[in-house]
Order: C-alpha cells, then structure tokens, then sequence
C-alpha cells in the first residue's frame, strides 16, 4: 500500500461523501418543497371551510334577524288589537272620534304616498320605493281592519 493509493481512497471517499452530502440536501430541499405545497393545500381547504362556515352563520343570523322581526311585529300588532278591545264605553262623541281615527290615518297615509307617487317622474328610480309603501301600507291597513273585526269565537 503506498501513500498514493490511500490518498486516492480517501479523496475518492470524500467526494462520495461529499456527493451524498449534497444529494440528501437536495432531497431534503425537494421533501420540504413538497410538505410545503401539502401544508399549504390543507390551510387553503381550511380557509375555504372558514369562510363557507362564516357565511352559514351569517345568513343563519339574517334569518334569525327576520324571525325575529316578523314575530316583533306581528306581537305589536297583537298587542294594538289587544288594546282597543280593552277599552270600555265612553261618550258617544268619544266613540266616534276613536271610531275614525284608524279611517283617517289610513286614507292620509294612503293620499300621501299616492300624491308622492304621482309627483315624481315616470322614470324616477324613487317611485318603485314608494310604489312598495303604497303596496305595504295598504296590505298593512286592510289586515288591521279586517284583523280587528274577525268574528269573536264563541258569539256564535
């Protein structure tokens, strides 16, 4: 054995070495490159749960809210006819003035929204609004009125 064959064996060593050295961290680079495209796919699909999990809630609260909104009102409209049966006989006068009140609220309101109506110009973007109040209002009086005067159960 001469000092040349082991300074080839060591050098040749080293390189391999050396190689494989570089060729792990390679294969580490393009591993971790890869763990990384995966880890970023799971937060993507994560974030998109999020968010479609957001806007469940969401529009399970815009639902809530409506509920909410529709029972609030018709319990005031309840609590109204409620009310106007709890009052008791009066003057005859008294009797009549209450008597038109709702007649005249109603045709006020409905006067003046049909005189809005009828002010603005055909292609005013503001008439469709106040074409859904007329449309409101009137549903709103005619379910009062009618409401009011449903037949009593046991009048029969």
């Amino acid at each position: 054995m001469d000092i040349g064959s082991v300074f080839d064996a060591g050098l040749t060593g080293g390189l391999f070495g050396l190689l494989g050295n570089v060729a792990s961290k390679v294969l580490g680079l393009f591993e971790a490159k890869q763990v990384f495209a995966q880890k970023k796919e799971e937060w993507s699909h994560e974030e998109r749960l999020l968010d479609m999990q957001m806007k469940a809630k969401a529009a399970e609260t815009e639902q809530e809210l409506a509920v909410t909104a529709a029972s609030g009102s018709w319990s005031g409209l309840g609590e109204s006819l409620k009310a106007e049966t709890s009052i008791g006989p009066a003057y005859p006068w008294v009797n009549a003035v209450r008597a038109l009140v709702r007649p005249a609220l109603t045709l006020g309101l409905g006067g003046f929204l049909c005189t809005a109506f009828f002010a603005m110009t055909p292609g005013d973007i503001d008439r469709a609004y106040v074409a859904d109040s007329l449309v409101f209002a009137a549903v709103t009086a005619i379910v009062w009125w009618f409401g009011d005067r449903a037949p009593k159960k046991g009048a029969r």
